[in-house]
């Protein structure tokens, strides 16, 4: 019991109720002492170089040391003690020791020896040990399903949104709309689903003439001829004189536009959006790299790659998976099923098994392999093998959760390297950042996560998946107290910044998502 105590941030410490919350933090204090696919020599690949922190006991890639018959490691924690432990490989991982290494920043030291004697260092990390699961869940401050009807009232009523029935043009006034398969494919999300409530809100009729007015007006951007035609652009008038990326696409983010376009067609039943949506499906048929996957960027002018990085395509398997399972009349769903089986097979034979998940965002640049990894398309393949895999797949998708739980989720006491975009006591927490570059608390990535969880849940029964999800999710309902009605994109205290409105509209999905899979009688 002492040492699963020093993994509790200290907040929720005091928290924690009774019997159930102790037994889920035992638990996860357990499963924490396993390593997430460590690396060994010539076997499988050392993916953890460049990670923030770690949940679950590491391994890392120290190099043996000549005339060594064993390794000392040497872990000294943020109490300044010492924790030893011998191993026969210098790149096992820390479990004999992990579970009484409190949070914080943590120095390892291994060295070879033969016998008492040290021969030679083999290596030597500092990173931040982070907080486990604490156990504590189902706080929220509104319900979970009045939570997302509340989010998606402010959504509809933002000035960005009306504008689109008021004028049929982009507000200039929010610069976001330069990513428009994102954005206005989350806007058109949340008009549709705004109306669909259950009894319509009054204005409901309003909504959604704004989310039909946006996609017009997507389609009036999109290319009718070319490489890419019907395929939706990642940028217009994106740079400082207005231009510098409008050639480029993103290819992730044509399947956003498309997820929002089927969600109007099933709010309005207008044929035009289902159109345009199969109009993306057939373009990535017709675009797809015989390995199965996509250039993740490519020149919309001619489809040439401006990047070595491949698409790691879950976006677009969600998509395609929709096209083929719900919408047989729409162009391109005879080659839906075909298309996403080869993107997703070539996924279990890449990142799936190299676990290069590497970070692909409209608005970051493209960095070699492992320097800088995320959790979105973790997070959705996972979910999708949650839902259609077999035995073996789920062992594989609840990995791949564990992974982002491990490198991304923040369940208290962030890393002291935080504090260069807010000071860690800024932080809502429980939380989920999206990546190395940009590690801080995020919505949306929280949204993933619960998105996953749920999903894991659903397919195992396992209480604790559930459980995290609502944790992440009670944060971002004080949060929205805060910022009245708002889920803010970065979860801080003190003050919000950029205001993502699809970051929100992913929240909403996963929140409804969560509450439809909440067991009856419990708060939803």
């Amino acid at each position: 019991m002492r040492l699963s105590i020093l993994l509790l941030p200290l907040c929720c410490a005091a928290a924690l109720a009774p019997a159930s919350a102790q037994s889920l933090h035992e638990q996860a204090v357990a499963e924490s002492l396993t390593p997430v696919r460590p690396g060994v020599p010539a076997r499988s690949p050392f993916w953890n170089a460049k990670a923030k922190q770690f949940v679950y006991a590491p391994a890392f890639e120290f190099k043996t040391v000549p005339g060594a018959a064993a390794y000392r490691f040497t872990v000294t924690g943020a109490d300044g003690r010492e924790r030893t432990f011998g191993a026969a490989e210098p790149w096992a991982p820390l479990s004999p020791v992990w579970a009484d290494v409190p949070v914080g920043t943590t120095n390892l030291r291994v060295e070879g020896v033969d016998g008492e004697r040290v021969v030679g260092l083999a290596g030597e990390r500092t990173f931040h040990r982070g907080a486990v699961f604490g156990g504590e869940y189902g706080n929220p401050v509104l319900p979970y399903a009045q939570s997302a009807r509340v989010a998606l009232a402010t959504v509809v009523a933002e000035p960005f949104v009306k504008r689109w029935r008021e004028t049929g043009k982009r507000d200039p006034d929010y610069a976001l709309y330069r990513y428009p398969s994102k954005i206005i494919g989350k806007v058109m999300t949340a008009c549709a689903t705004y109306s669909l409530q259950d009894p319509p809100p009054a204005d409901a009729a309003e909504a959604l003439d704004a989310g039909r007015r946006a996609a017009d007006y997507l389609m009036s951007i999109t290319a009718a001829t070319g490489p890419l035609a019907g395929v939706p652009p990642t940028y217009e008038r994106s740079g400082a004189t207005g231009r510098e990326n409008d050639r480029w696409t993103w290819m992730m983010t044509p399947a956003e536009a498309g997820q929002g376009y089927l969600d109007l067609y099933d709010a309005t039943k207008d044929e035009k959006y289902l159109q345009a949506a199969g109009r993306i499906a057939a373009g990535y048929a017709r675009l797809r790299r015989p390995d199965g996957t996509w250039n993740a960027k490519v020149d919309n002018q001619t489809n040439e790659a401006l990047s070595p990085t491949d698409l790691i395509p879950a976006e677009v398997i969600d998509f395609l998976d929709r096209v083929a399972g719900n919408y047989p009349n729409a162009p391109g769903a005879d080659q839906a099923a075909a298309v996403r089986d080869r993107a997703v097979a070539w996924t279990r034979a890449n990142p799936l098994r190299t676990f290069n998940w590497q970070a692909q965002f409209d608005d970051m640049q493209v960095r070699g392999p492992y320097q800088n990894l995320a959790k979105h398309e973790a997070c959705m393949f996972a979910a999708y093998l949650f839902r259609t895999g077999s035995k073996e797949d789920l062992a594989a998708a609840e990995e791949l959760l564990t992974y982002a739980e491990d490198q991304f989720v923040v369940w208290g006491a962030p890393p002291a390297s935080s504090a260069k975009y807010a000071k860690p006591d800024d932080w809502y927490t429980p939380a989920s950042t999206e990546q190395y570059a940009m590690f801080e608390p995020v919505s949306g990535s929280s949204a993933f996560m619960i998105m996953a969880y749920v999903s894991a849940y659903r397919a195992t029964g396992k209480p604790l998946h559930l459980a995290k999800a609502q944790a992440l999710a009670d944060t971002l309902t004080r949060a929205q107290a805060r910022y009245n009605g708002r889920y803010p994109t970065r979860l801080y205290k003190s003050r919000d910044r950029t205001y993502w409105v699809n970051s929100t509209v992913n929240v909403i999905r996963a929140m409804r998502m969560l509450a439809a899979a909440l067991p009856a009688g419990e708060k939803k």
